[in-house]
C-alpha cells in the first residue's frame, strides 16, 4: 500500500492535465518526460485507476481525472490564499477573486465592475486578460471566479451562469475637422476613414450589421482589439472611431472629441460569467447586483 500522495504528486498531475502533455509539463517543471511519467504512474497506482485517456500526442482527462483536477485546483488556490495571508500578514479570511477580461472590452466597463472589489478590505483581486475560450476554460476549472465577456456562454456550459450587465450606447466620435459628418448621419460615414475593432468582438458584429442595414460603406483603415487605441486614433484626427459612449465621455467633456452620431439600437453589452457552485458566489452576486439588467 502506497502512502497518501503528497503535494508534489498532485501538482505534477495538475500540470500534466493543464498542458495536455507530459513533455510540455516537463518543460515547464524542468523535469524529464520519463521522470514525470514515473510520478504520474505512482499516483495512478495509488488510486488504482488511470486518470487520463491516452490519445494521439495528447493526454485527455477521464472522469476520475476530471474529479481529481477540480479538487487539485481548489487545493492549490487555497494554498495561495494561505501563503498570501501569512506572508503579507493580512486577515486569514481574505477572499481572493480572480477576474478574467477580454482585451476588447472597454477599460471603463472593467473599471466600473472591479472598483467595488478593490475597495473591499476583505477581498484580494487579480485581473488578467485573455481570449474568451481560454478564460472560460480557466473559469470552468476553478482557476478564475469571474469572466467579463462581450457575449453570453451559459448555454454551452452547464456549470456556468451568465449575468448581463448594464448595456452602453455606441457612438461615432472624431475631432472637430469631421464635424460636417453630423449632418446626414450615418450615411455621411460612407468612404470616411474608420478604425474598427477586430471581428473577435461582439460589438464589431453589431456595428457591421448596422452599417450594412443603412448601406454605409466606410473606408476601414485598420482593426484593433483595444478600445483605448480606437479613442486615441480618433483624438489624433486620423479617423472616425465607433465605440461605447462611456469610454469617451471624458474626451468629449474636454473637447478632445465630438460626437458625430449615435448608432441607434446598437449597444455594448458586457456579461459577467461565474460558476454556479463558486465558493465566492456571495461576493460575486453583491458585485453584480449594481450592474445587472434584465436578460
Amino acid at each position: 500500500m502506497y502512502d497518501l500522495p503528497n503535494y508534489r504528486h498532485l501538482y505534477y498531475f495538475w500540470m500534466i492535465a493543464r498542458e495536455g502533455s507530459i513533455k510540455k509539463a516537463g518543460d515547464k517543471l524542468n523535469l524529464t518526460p520519463s521522470g514525470l511519467s514515473d510520478q504520474l504512474r505512482l499516483l495512478e497506482d495509488y488510486f488504482g485507476k488511470q486518470l487520463f485517456e491516452r490519445k494521439t500526442r495528447k493526454l485527455v482527462l477521464n472522469e476520475s481525472g476530471k474529479m481529481l483536477f477540480e479538487n487539485c485546483t481548489k487545493i492549490f488556490h487555497q494554498t495561495e490564499e494561505i501563503t498570501l495571508a501569512i506572508k503579507q500578514k493580512v486577515p486569514s479570511k481574505l477572499s481572493r477573486i480572480r477576474v478574467g477580461v477580454l482585451p476588447s472590452l472597454s477599460s471603463s466597463h472593467i473599471h466600473e465592475f472591479v472598483m467595488p472589489l478593490f475597495k473591499d478590505k476583505n477581498v484580494s483581486v487579480v485581473v488578467v486578460e485573455g481570449a474568451l475560450n481560454d478564460l472560460v476554460y480557466q473559469l470552468d476549472n476553478y482557476e478564475l471566479e469571474i469572466v467579463l465577456s462581450d457575449r453570453d456562454v451559459e448555454k454551452k456550459y452547464k456549470k456556468l451562469r451568465s449575468f448581463r450587465l448594464m448595456p452602453r450606447k455606441i457612438v461615432a466620435v472624431a475631432t472637430e475637422k469631421f464635424s460636417h459628418l453630423k449632418k446626414n448621419f450615418p450615411f455621411s460615414l460612407s468612404e470616411i476613414p474608420i478604425l474598427q475593432l477586430t471581428r473577435h468582438s461582439q460589438i464589431r458584429e453589431e456595428i457591421d450589421r448596422y452599417l450594412f442595414k443603412h448601406q454605409v460603406i466606410p473606408q476601414i483603415i485598420g482593426e484593433v482589439d483595444d478600445v483605448t487605441l480606437l479613442r486615441l486614433a480618433a483624438e489624433k484626427g486620423i479617423c472616425v472611431s465607433v465605440l461605447p459612449l462611456n469610454t469617451v465621455n471624458e474626451a468629449l467633456s474636454q473637447g478632445k472629441l465630438i460626437k458625430i452620431g449615435e448608432l441607434k439600437g446598437v449597444n455594448s453589452d458586457m456579461w459577467a460569467i461565474a460558476r454556479v457552485d463558486s465558493a465566492r458566489m456571495e461576493i460575486i452576486n453583491k458585485t453584480i447586483k449594481k450592474f445587472i439588467s434584465i436578460k
